[in-house]
């Protein structure tokens, strides 16, 4: 083989090796939803109703009202937030209290390791008619 082949063989491998380091560091970004430090089971208060949000990477992540409310909203990722913070759009509604905030926000800020503070917009703009819910989401047994 001559030099200039070798080159060549260099210049292709180190190209194709750097193809797929970007690939899969694109791969691993695609999916910018839950991280490990949002993950699983949170509880706590809500305009003084008890509520579970349960945040996963595969399946649907929910918030869930108790009574006297008792329905669940499905939220998906939208984006990192400012200070620790995630904003989810919320997807679905089991009815009741829950359609009031279909299609509006929750909105996520970490407090410390096992603590969040939770907001949930609706989507009405009026100012008279939207709901703005705020509260706090410790992590069950912390």
């Amino acid at each position: 083989m001559n030099k200039y082949s070798i080159v060549k063989r260099t210049i292709a491998v180190v190209s194709f090796l750097a193809i797929i380091v970007a690939v899969t560091s694109l791969g691993s970004g695609c999916y910018a939803g839950v991280d490990k430090d949002f993950e699983g089971s949170w509880t706590g208060e809500v305009n003084s109703s008890v509520a579970t949000l349960t945040l996963q990477q595969s399946g649907k992540s929910t918030f869930t009202y108790e009574n006297p409310r008792s329905c669940v909203l499905t939220v998906k990722f939208l984006k990192n937030a400012e200070n620790n913070g995630r904003e989810y759009s919320i997807t679905e509604s089991t009815g009741g209290f829950c359609d009031k905030l279909l299609l509006g926000r929750l909105s996520l800020n970490k407090k410390g390791d096992n603590s969040l503070s939770c907001e949930l917009t609706s989507l009405d703009d009026k100012s008279s008619t939207k709901i703005s819910e705020k509260g706090m989401l410790r992590r069950p047994g912390k």
